[in-house]
């Protein structure tokens, strides 16, 4: 299983132009945030749900949110502007996963954020943790949803196959 911190600093560094990972401040849903780390939550939460729908098991070890504006890895989230001057340090990722990553990367990289939040705020996971109040009763449990992943998730892994990494 890869670490979330790898996964985060892997996908910045396919932002070569640093527009996709911005730090762009937004308010939405009564938040303010870098628009670039919504985006990165979103591209890792995408991730999971997918490599679990496909896999049966995680990708990485970050522990999701349901937070109004979509699943999030507080860890991530708070280190967000450490990760962006990290973008060009090496990480240890297999092969494989790499060719998974930048389908991801690709797959969603000229969705809009709201587009992303969306896509956060239909996993089932998400709909059911997001109504509490207290963080650890926002803890997501996604591999509790591997099953209705793989019909969820059926169709964007059939397009990942198809696309060249």
């Amino acid at each position: 299983m890869l670490k979330g911190f790898e996964v985060a600093i892997y996908f910045l560094s396919l932002d070569k132009m640093c527009d996709v990972f911005n730090k762009e401040i937004l308010t939405k849903n009564g938040r303010k945030f870098y628009e670039g780390n919504a985006r990165l939550n979103k591209y890792m939460h995408m991730a999971q749900n997918i490599y679990i729908a496909k896999y049966g098991k995680p990708l990485m070890d970050s522990v999701f949110y349901a937070y109004d504006n979509g699943a999030v890895d507080p860890n991530v989230q708070e280190k967000y502007s450490v990760l962006l001057n990290m973008r060009n340090h090496p990480v240890s990722i297999g092969e494989d996963d790499r060719k998974y990553l930048d389908r991801i990367y690709h797959a969603f990289r000229n969705a809009t954020l709201d587009e992303l939040i969306e896509l956060s705020h239909e996993d089932p996971e998400w709909i059911a943790k997001h109504v509490h109040y207290r963080k650890e009763e926002q803890i997501m449990d996604s591999m509790a949803r591997r099953e209705e992943y793989a019909e969820q998730y059926a169709d964007i892994i059939k397009i990942l196959e198809r696309m060249e990494a």
